[in-house]
């Protein structure tokens, strides 16, 4: 083979017999080649012919083994000179040819493919060895890439090229210290040692970077005569390392004594960077993913939290302890003075010391890294603090001893950003016995803390605004005003879980005759325009019944004729109910438009409804609208409410009113302030995703 045929073998099959015979161990025969007789093998040539006793004939432990070629020839015919058995035992190299075996297994007849190689051993230093041929049958995993290797080296009119990558040798433990008494050509190739170290043992092959542990179990196996397979940083003449496939067969004689070690040694330096590449590229994206999945977890947990002191409550105890061992956020108030610390550590016998720190809120010194980032003087950070620091970071002797209970080491200090401006600042310790936080973990914190401020941005917008909502509420909804001989109390109980302002409202007044209008209404929507609408409404119908005293009935048309007069075009149900004046029974008169009937409880506790129907206002003028009337007699209780007090998504809405005719009985004994709290409670234990208003009126 010319020097640019061996290169291109080299580079089409060096790096892939390695691959296809890899870890795994093979059948090895010491065959003596004068009269082609086997006279050592290891414990897998015993399995793979059964039954055989040493020595015996080549061509007998072929039969046995069921041996064939390729082609599915017999090559245990002694006659079959072209059989690669046949070739070894007259003492002809064999560097690699596909044979199989017969499997014996009752699951499957499927073969054993075999990769022969055969080496006389006529260059051995020992004449016990210069006579004998050493026989390698090893497993392919994977039998069509040989058969690809094979094809390629036909083409090169050679086959040597196929066991150029795998290195013999022969040790004889029956010497002191096991050593070398054959190498194979390929062993100096790989290792850049010849025949110079025969009659040493190999560990000459070991470095810094060897794995004691994997050369322990090869000195265990040598010592108890079992096959075994390592893989191992070994070492070069010239000092470099590589990685070293070796699997390690004894081999025995007759009376199945260990007589040598064969040992089948391979360079997968490539193939084991490239699983490393693999390993750490997976690793990387594992982490990354992690981190994502870090995230996320976080900003969905603070996103689901609207009140923000709530918010920053929670913030520290979301990163413990998958990030770090404890953590605490600090945010400034408007004079730049600390208002706000919370901790959290992963130790729950460190809770208390959790708490004093966050009471010591003055305690961390103005330059310190915490302070310094949450004024904007310092992006994020990572430093490492160690108790003799404490003092430095710290105003008081008491804050510094806290802090060296809580654990200290490295530190990553991020501000909390919402909107372009710094709004606090996240402090995260590793503590004593985690490693020190990184470069990564800076760049993660970094994400984390500008998610966090804007969470936390945003629940305090979000209750900015719910405030501001409420108090645009209540300020149109006036206390009732007083009437003789009537007990009225009113309730607006916001949405729980909405920053928008309500259309519900109410109303209690008393007209220029003594008689006391009650009103509840709902505009339909939840905004601004549902808020205003609300208010002209209420005032409108607070002018027309005050108006002339007019009755309910007058009251719902007079509206309808103003809304569509004034062109608004808004939706509302009410209910607009008039008690005259006492003492005695009271006469009650109500109109309806589309809004859930009154409930009544009389003195001796029968619950009834006022009953009553109407369509919706804002549809126009012209509506049928009908005035009902009844008495209320001393002592009655009358309550008014919106839907919100009802409707709820798991239930129908005649269970909820039946509810409620319930409950109300069984609170009308009691004062309508006291019946206005425990209605809620009783009937919104978990809140309301709506709003709800009420009027409760109690007859003198």
């Amino acid at each position: 083979m010319d020097g640019t045929s061996a290169a291109v073998a080299g580079g089409v099959l060096g790096d892939g017999l390695p691959q296809v015979l890899h870890g795994q161990p093979g059948a090895v025969l010491l065959v003596r080649v004068e009269d082609a007789t086997v006279l050592f093998a290891n414990p897998l040539a015993e399995q793979l012919a059964p039954g055989v006793r040493l020595p015996c004939p080549i061509d007998e432990w072929s039969r046995r083994a069921g041996l064939q070629s390729s082609d599915g020839d017999d090559i245990s015919d002694p006659a079959n000179d072209a059989s690669p058995l046949s070739r070894i035992a007259h003492g002809e190299p064999v560097h690699g040819e596909r044979v199989t075996a017969a499997r014996s297994s009752d699951m499957s007849h499927e073969r054993e493919a075999l990769w022969v190689i055969g080496l006389p051993l006529t260059d051995a230093p020992v004449d016990a060895l210069t006579s004998l041929a050493l026989v390698a049958l090893l497993p392919l995993r994977e039998t069509g890439m040989v058969h690809d290797a094979q094809q390629s080296a036909e083409r090169l009119h050679s086959r040597a090229v196929l066991a150029s990558d795998l290195s013999f040798t022969i040790s004889d433990p029956t010497q002191p210290d096991n050593p070398l008494v054959w190498v194979n050509p390929a062993f100096e190739k790989v290792t850049g040692y010849g025949r110079e170290v025969l009659g040493s043992n190999c560990r000459f092959l070991q470095g810094p970077e060897t794995d004691r542990e994997a050369v322990r179990r090869i000195r265990t196996a040598l010592q108890t005569g079992d096959t075994v397979t390592e893989l191992l940083l070994n070492y070069r003449k010239d000092g470099t390392a590589f990685w070293n496939e070796v699997v390690i067969s004894p081999v025995r004689d007759a009376d199945g004594h260990v007589t040598h070690f064969v040992g089948v040694q391979s360079d997968v330096t490539l193939r084991v960077q490239a699983e490393r590449e693999r390993d750490e590229a997976l690793a990387v994206a594992r982490d990354v993913r992690r981190r994502l999945e870090f995230l996320s977890g976080v900003t969905d947990q603070l996103s689901q939290v609207l009140d923000p002191d709530a918010a920053q409550d929670l913030l520290p105890s979301l990163v413990v302890p998958e990030f770090a061992e404890w953590a605490f956020a600090t945010l400034l108030d408007t004079t730049g003075r600390t208002r706000h610390i919370r901790a959290s550590h992963a130790n729950p016998d460190r809770a208390g010391d959790a708490a004093r720190f966050q009471e010591l809120r003055d305690g961390l010194a103005d330059d310190s890294i915490s302070m310094r980032v949450l004024r904007g003087d310092l992006g994020p950070t990572l430093v490492s603090i160690e108790d003799d620091h404490a003092e430095t970071v710290t105003t008081t002797r008491e804050t510094a001893d806290v802090l060296r209970r809580l654990g200290l080491g490295s530190a990553v200090v991020v501000p909390l950003r919402a909107r372009g401006a710094v709004t606090g600042s996240l402090t995260l310790l590793s503590g004593p016995d985690r490693p020190p936080f990184t470069v990564d973990d800076l760049a993660t914190a970094t994400d984390l803390g500008a998610r966090a401020g804007l969470a936390l941005e945003n629940a305090r917008l979000y209750a900015q605004q719910r405030t501001s909502s409420e108090t645009l509420q209540r300020s149109l909804l006036t206390p009732p005003t007083p009437s003789p001989g009537l007990s009225i109390a009113t309730r607006y109980h916001p949405a729980a879980e909405a920053a928008q302002v309500g259309g519900d409202w109410y109303d209690a007044f008393t007209q220029p005759d003594g008689s006391t209008v009650v009103v509840i209404g709902d505009v339909m929507g939840h905004d601004v325009l549902a808020a205003a609408a609300m208010g002209q409404l209420r005032t409108l119908v607070r002018a027309l019944a005050y108006d002339r005293s007019a009755q309910p009935a007058e009251v719902v048309r007079r509206l309808d004729e103003l809304l569509e007069g004034l062109g608004v075009t808004t939706l509302a149900t009410a209910v607009v109910l008039q008690v005259d004046a006492g003492p005695g029974p009271r006469r009650v008169r109500w109109c309806t438009a589309g809004h859930l009937p009154p409930v009544v409880v009389g003195p001796g506790g029968e619950v009834r409804v006022l009953q009553g129907e109407g369509i919706v206002l804002g549809l126009g003028s012209g509506q049928q609208r009908d005035q009902h009337e009844d008495t209320l007699d001393p002592g009655a209780l009358l309550l008014l409410y919106t839907d919100g007090l009802v409707e709820r998504r798991d239930r129908p809405m005649e269970d909820r009113l039946a509810e409620l005719r319930s409950v109300v009985g069984d609170l009308a004994g009691l004062d309508v302030e006291d019946v206005s709290d425990a209605l809620l409670e009783r009937m919104l234990p978990e809140g309301s995703d709506d709003d709800v208003a009420t009027v409760a009126v109690r007859v003198g």
